[in-house]
C-alpha cells in the first residue's frame, strides 16, 4: 500500500514539474521525487530491521541465540522504536505526496498576485507628504535648512523609489496672536520647485507664549485632499501645543476662548490612522516636548486605521548641534519607509484576496488581516502599559556587581532521535534553577522591548534580556505564551538554519542565535516590574543590525550574496517542511540572524503569523537566484519558469565549483549551549550535521568531553554522560544509558 502511494505521488510530482518547467529541467528531478526516493529508502531499510528483530526474538525464543538472550548487542534499537520510525515516514510521504497540491495552489496564487500588484502598482507608489513646521521666532534655522534640503528630499525619495509619483505640501504655524500669519499653507502638489519657491518667501517671527497652535498646523495639513495610498504628516517643532494636559508652562489668558476651540489634537492623531496617514515628529527640544509627544504616541497607538494595517509613528529627535544637518535625512527616510510600506501592504492585501479565493472554494476559514496585524485579541483583557524603562551605555560590569536573583531558565529543543512533524511540532521543555543579575536600566529600546545586560551566575555567561513594555507588556499568563512563541520561532528556524547550512551547496551558511527565557521567581522582593518578572534572553551580537526581509513581503534586493541568501533560506524553509511553514523577517550582524517570524498553516507562532498570505506574498516579491538554483529550490512565478530555469543547465559546472569553494570557506554560529558566536569551518560543519552532532565553541566542547559515569537504572551496566551538557541544556542528567532509552538519548 505505501509503495503504491510514493509512486502515485512520484508521478504527480512529476506532473506537476512538468506543467510549469522547460524541457531542459526535466532533466533534474524534482524536490518531490528525490524526496518520495528517500522515503521510499528509508522505509525498505525500516521494515528490514524490523524483520531481523523479529527473527532474533524468534531465536532466542527456541533456544537458538548464542547471546543467553541478551540480544542487545547486536539491535540496540526495539521494536516500538522502529514502530514510531515508521509511522514517522508514512507521515512524510503524506506530506510529500500533500505538497504537490500545496506548490500547485501557491503557483496559481502567485500569478493572480502578481496581475494585481502590477495593476495596482501605480497607486502603491504614489506619496502624499506634508510638512507641518513651527515658523515663530526661534525656528529661523529650521527654515533655512527647509529651503535647501527640499528639492533634495523629494529626489532620494525617487531614487529609493523609482517612478514614483510624490506630491509635497506645507503648513507654517505659529500662534493665536499672529493674526492672519497664525497659518500659511501651499496644498498638496507634484511642482516642488512651486514649494521650495513658497519655504523661500517664509519667515520665523511671532509666537507670544511658550506653547504654539500646532492643533491648527495639523488641522490645515488634514483638510489637504491626501489620494496615494503612501501618506505622511510631519510634524517640526521645538514648543508643546496649549494645553496643561501637554505642557508644563503658562497659555497666554488674553487667548483663552481660541485655545479651547481649538481643535483637539487626540481626535487627530486617531483621525490620522483611521485614514491611513503616518507620522513623523521631528522634536528641536525634547525637553519641551517630551510630555506632549507621550499622549500623542499613545492615542495614535491604540487607533486602528479603516484598511486593518498598522500605521506608522516616528520620533526623531534633533537637539543636538549640528542635528540641523540630519533633517534631510530624517523626512527622506520617513517618507521612503511610508512608500515601502504601501507597496508592502498592495502585496498583503492581493496576497489576502487570492488565498480568499482558495479557501472560500475549499469551505476553510479566511485569515482576518486585521486581526493578525493588530495582536491577538482573543482574551478581553485590557493592555497592561508599563513604561519605557530608563536608558543608559551597555556596561557589563554593572550587572556583574548587581544582587543576585533566583529565577528559572526554560528552554526548547528538538527531540533527539525522532523525525520532525512539521504539521504538529513537538519540542522539549526543560527547566533548571538558576540565580541571575539583571540591569534595571536598557541600553537599547525598540517599539515593544527594552534590551537589559543580563548575568546567568550558574552559566557564567553575559546575554541580553528582552522584556516587554507598553502595549505589548500584558498579564502574566499572556506575556509567557508570547515568550514562549518568541523562544519556539527562535528555536525552529535554528533547527532549519544548521540544515540549511549543512548543505555543501551553501555558499554562506546562516545561524540563529541560541535563545531561552527566565521567569523570575520572586519579582515583587526583588523589586523587578511586571514586565521583568519573564523575557527571553540571548547571547548580545556586537555590530551593524541589517534587515533581509521582513513578514509582509518585503525583501532587500541590494545585489549582495548575504541579501541573496537570505531570501533562498526563506524559500528553502518552505520547501523543506513541506509547505507548512516559512522563517521570515529576517534579521542581524552578518550571518547570524535574530527575532524571526514563521508563517504556518497553523496558526500558530503568534500575531505576527500571516498563514498562507504572508508565504504568498513573499514567493510574489521573491526572485530565485543562484543560491536557489544550486539548493534545488524550484521558482514559483511563472515567469521565472523559464529563461531563469534554463540557466540552470547553463550554470550548473560553476554552481558546482563554488559549491565545492564553499567547504573550505568558514562560517559563524552561535554555540548551541553558550551562544557565543564562533568561527567553524563549513566543511567541519557539514561533517558533524552528517554525525548528527551539534558544533560548539571550542570552551564548551572542551568542557562537554569531561564525562562523569553512573549506574544504568534498567541495565544496571555504568555509562559516561557530560554534566556540563545537560546543565547548559537546562535537562536533568539521564538515568538509563543509550542502549536501554536509545528513542530519547541526545548525541552529546
Amino acid at each position: 500500500m505505501l509503495r503504491e502511494k510514493i509512486q502515485t505521488m512520484k508521478a504527480a510530482g512529476a506532473s506537476a514539474t512538468e506543467t510549469t518547467e522547460s524541457d531542459d529541467v526535466h532533466k533534474t528531478k524534482s524536490a518531490s521525487s528525490i524526496r518520495a526516493d528517500a522515503a521510499e529508502a528509508e522505509l525498505a531499510k525500516l521494515r528490514e530491521q524490523m524483520s531481523k528483530r523479529k527473527f532474533f526474538k524468534f531465536s532466542c525464543k527456541i533456544g537458538w541465540c548464542s547471546h543467553g538472550g541478551d540480544c542487545r548487542s547486536g539491535f540496540e534499537e526495539n521494536v516500538e522504536l522502529l514502530k514510531r520510525r515508521l509511522a514517522a515516514v508514512e507521515r512524510e510521504i503524506a506530506l510529500i505526496e500533500h505538497f504537490s497540491v500545496i506548490r500547485f495552489e501557491m503557483e496559481r496564487r502567485i500569478q493572480k498576485v502578481v496581475k494585481e500588484i502590477q495593476l495596482k502598482y501605480a497607486k502603491a507608489n504614489a506619496l502624499d507628504l506634508v510638512i507641518v513646521m513651527d515658523c515663530t521666532g526661534s525656528m529661523g534655522p529650521w527654515i533655512d535648512e527647509v529651503k535647501s534640503a527640499i528639492v533634495s528630499i523629494i529626489d532620494n525619495v525617487k531614487k529609493d523609489h523609482p517612478s514614483a509619483n510624490v506630491r509635497v505640501g506645507f503648513v507654517a504655524y505659529r500662534d493665536f496672536c499672529d493674526g492672519v500669519k497664525r497659518l500659511q499653507v501651499y496644498h498638496l502638489t507634484s511642482d516642488v520647485a512651486a514649494v521650495r519657491k513658497f519655504i523661500f518667501r517664509l519667515a520665523a517671527f511671532g509666537g507670544g507664549d511658550g506653547p504654539e497652535d500646532i492643533p491648527g498646523g495639523l488641522e490645515a495639513a488634514l483638510a489637504m485632499p491626501f489620494n496615494a495610498q503612501a501618506r505622511r504628516i510631519v510634524l517640526v517643532g521645538d514648543s508643546p501645543c496649549h494645553g496643561s494636559r501637554f505642557n508644563d508652562g503658562e497659555d497666554d489668558r488674553r487667548y483663552l476662548f481660541q485655545i479651547q476651540q481649538s481643535p483637539d489634537i487626540c481626535a487627530q492623531m486617531r483621525e490620522m490612522v483611521r485614514r491611513g496617514i503616518d507620522f513623523t515628529i521631528i522634536e528641536i527640544q525634547p525637553n519641551y516636548t517630551a510630555k506632549m509627544v507621550t499622549i500623542l504616541w499613545e492615542e495614535y497607538d491604540k487607533a486602528k486605521s479603516l484598511d486593518g494595517f498598522g500605521r506608522d509613528f516616528r520620533r526623531v529627535s534633533l537637539s543636538k548641534a549640528g542635528d540641523a544637518a540630519r533633517f534631510a535625512s530624517s523626512v527622506r527616510s520617513s517618507a521612503s519607509s511610508s512608500l515601502s510600506a504601501s507597496k508592502e501592504r498592495s502585496v498583503l492585501a492581493s496576497s489576502q484576496f487570492a488565498v480568499a479565493l482558495d479557501t472560500k472554494k475549499s469551505g476553510r476559514p479566511t485569515l482576518k488581516l486585521s486581526h493578525v496585524l493588530e495582536g491577538d485579541d482573543e482574551e478581553e483583557k485590557p493592555p497592561v502599559v508599563v513604561v519605557p524603562p530608563e536608558v543608559k551605555p551597555l556596561n557589563w560590569a554593572e550587572v556583574k556587581n548587581s544582587p543576585d536573583v533566583d529565577a528559572v531558565r526554560h528552554s526548547l529543543h528538538f527531540r533527539p532521535g525522532e523525525p520532525v512533524d512539521w504539521k504538529n511540532l513537538n519540542l522539549k521543555h526543560t527547566q533548571q534553577d538558576t540565580k541571575i543579575r539583571l540591569a534595571q536600566s536598557c541600553f537599547a529600546i525598540g517599539a515593544m522591548r527594552s534590551a537589559h545586560a543580563l548575568y546567568d551566575c550558574n552559566m557564567g555567561t553575559c546575554l541580553v534580556a528582552k522584556c516587554y513594555y507598553g502595549k505589548a507588556a500584558r498579564s502574566s499568563s499572556t506575556s509567557k505564551h508570547s515568550l514562549q512563541n518568541d523562544v519556539k520561532m527562535q528555536i525552529v528556524a535554528k533547527y532549519l538554519a544548521t540544515a540549511f547550512s549543512a548543505s555543501e551547496k551553501v555558499e554562506r551558511g546562516v545561524d540563529f542565535i541560541s535563545t531561552c527565557w527566565y521567569e523570575i521567581k520572586n519579582p515583587l522582593e526583588t523589586g523587578s516590574g511586571r514586565s521583568m518578572a519573564m523575557f527571553t534572553a540571548e547571547p548580545y551580537i556586537d555590530g551593524e543590525y541589517k534587515k533581509y526581509n521582513n513578514n509582509n513581503g518585503w525583501i532587500r534586493d541590494d545585489g549582495l550574496d548575504l541579501s541573496e541568501t537570505a531570501q533562498a533560506f526563506s524559500h528553502f524553509t518552505w520547501q523543506t517542511t513541506f509547505g507548512q511553514l516559512m522563517v521570515v523577517d529576517l534579521q542581524g550582524v552578518g550571518c547570524i540572524f535574530t527575532d524571526p517570524q514563521i508563517h504556518s498553516k497553523d496558526g500558530k507562532f503568534g500575531c505576527g503569523n500571516l498563514s498562507d498570505v504572508g508565504m504568498t506574498a513573499f514567493f510574489a516579491t521573491h526572485d530565485c537566484k543562484s543560491a536557489c538554483r544550486a539548493l534545488g529550490l524550484k521558482p514559483l512565478k511563472h515567469s521565472e519558469l523559464g529563461s531563469k530555469c534554463i540557466d540552470e543547465s547553463a550554470t550548473t559546472n560553476r554552481e558546482e565549483d563554488e559549491a565545492k569553494e564553499a567547504t573550505k570557506k568558514k562560517m559563524t554560529c552561535s554555540c548551541p549551549l553558550c551562544g557565543d558566536i564562533t568561527t567553524v569551518l563549513h566543511s567541519d560543519f557539514t561533517a558533524a550535521y552528517r554525525k548528527g552532532r551539534e558544533v560548539y565553541c571550542k570552551p564548551c566542547d572542551s568542557k562537554s568531553e569531561r564525562k562523569t559515569r553512573r549506574k544504568c537504572q534498567k541495565c544496571k551496566k555504568k555509562f559516561a554522560y557530560s554534566p556540563y551538557w545537560h546543565s547548559m541544556k537546562g535537562m536533568e542528567p539521564p538515568q538509563s544509558c543509550k542502549s536501554c532509552e536509545p528513542s530519547t538519548r541526545p548525541i552529546s
